[in-house]
């Protein structure tokens, strides 16, 4: 088996748009080089849980974590589509031996997102590594011992960067796109602050 240290690492953001107590973030630390992605998908544009200050507010959060990955090293691709085929479409380009993120829990759209996203890495022989980040314990076959589980997932250690990455693609990458790009009209709603910064200074606040 080729070492960590000369494979490469796609880090996939679903919901968890910031580097502090990254697991999969720190993951890819370990191999040679490394890009990260995330994907506005139609699946979600088209949900009914889904509106344009969402988007809005998404869009704010991607700007700033863009800018808090570029001085570590690490390029963030933000593509639209079909997430399977923009991972495939990806890994035609500059391909990858890791995929890591975290699990999301949300609707049902995400999870046979996910069961394709599984399927996809199989057939090509990609190692998924998926990261536990909430107390939602998945694929549980009996509730036997889950508050043990739920116990042992909150008093992990947070998952600390520490230095930086090798860019497997250019830290420059196109702007992200518009609401009006995205087919979405103005929402008009006044939105808090975006970004893992702006959530701590709110907390800091209280």
């Amino acid at each position: 088996m080729v070492p960590l240290a000369k494979q490469r690492a796609l880090v996939w953001f679903k919901r968890d748009l910031r580097i502090h107590d990254h697991a999969a973030l720190c993951a890819a630390q370990h191999h040679a080089d490394a890009l990260a992605l995330f994907v506005i998908e139609p699946e979600w544009l088209q949900s009914p849980e889904c509106d344009a200050s969402h988007v809005d507010f998404a869009l704010g959060c991607l700007a700033e974590l863009r800018a808090a990955l570029a001085p570590r090293g690490l390029p963030l691709l933000v593509r639209v589509g079909n997430c399977v085929e923009v991972i495939a479409q990806l890994h035609a380009e500059v391909g990858f031996s890791h995929l890591l993120s975290h699990e999301e829990t949300g609707p049902g759209w995400t999870y046979t997102r996910d069961l394709q996203v599984a399927t996809w890495c199989q057939s090509q022989q990609i190692i998924w590594q998926e990261f536990t980040q909430t107390g939602v314990v998945r694929r549980l076959r009996s509730r036997s011992g889950w508050a043990l589980r739920w116990q042992a997932r909150m008093d992990a250690p947070l998952q600390i960067l520490h230095g930086g990455f090798n860019p497997a693609v250019a830290l420059d990458q196109p702007a992200l796109p518009t609401l009006g790009e995205l087919g979405l009209a103005p929402h008009g709603k006044t939105l808090q602050a975006a970004g893992e910064k702006a959530a701590r200074r709110t907390l800091a606040s209280f």
